[in-house]
């Protein structure tokens, strides 16, 4: 939900995991607030999206993972303006960090941020083992450079 002060203040951003529209992009909507209706992400290199978190600055962070038997298991953040999103709209935004099984990463599935007291926004991410022997619970922190 878009917190007052900032572009689309009162409108719940939804974004699918997968589902895509007729060109191949994933479909979000906008819900309530002032101006509901549906847009789409960018889908590239067979990211599917995950979970997304929007900060402080009106920026939407959207984590997105995916996996093949062949490559294994990849994550990748990126950060997408809010003002961009519009109904009618193809959003797309620059990918501000990347990882795969070289990293000490799994199957992330959610994303968060907090601003600490000194002015650093910190992310957090989560991933779940789901009962996996193949796979990890992991959660993990960095702090956001500009």
């Amino acid at each position: 939900m878009v917190p007052k002060g900032l572009p689309l203040a009162g409108t719940l951003i939804a974004i699918s995991e997968r589902g895509l529209d007729r060109n191949g992009n994933i479909i979000a909507f906008l819900i309530g607030g002032p101006t509901p209706g549906q847009f789409s992400v960018v889908r590239s290199d067979n990211f599917d999206v995950s979970d997304a978190v929007l900060l402080p600055s009106g920026e939407l962070l959207v984590l997105e993972r995916k996996f093949s038997w062949l490559s294994g298991v990849g994550i990748r953040i990126r950060r997408i303006a809010l003002k961009s999103l519009t109904p009618g709209a193809v959003v797309d935004g620059p990918s501000i960090f990347e990882a795969d099984l070289g990293h000490e990463i799994d199957n992330m599935e959610g994303i968060d941020a907090h601003v600490t007291g000194e002015g650093d926004t910190v992310l957090t991410m989560v991933s779940d083992d789901n009962f996996s022997m193949l796979q990890r619970t992991l959660l993990l922190q960095f702090t956001l450079v500009e």
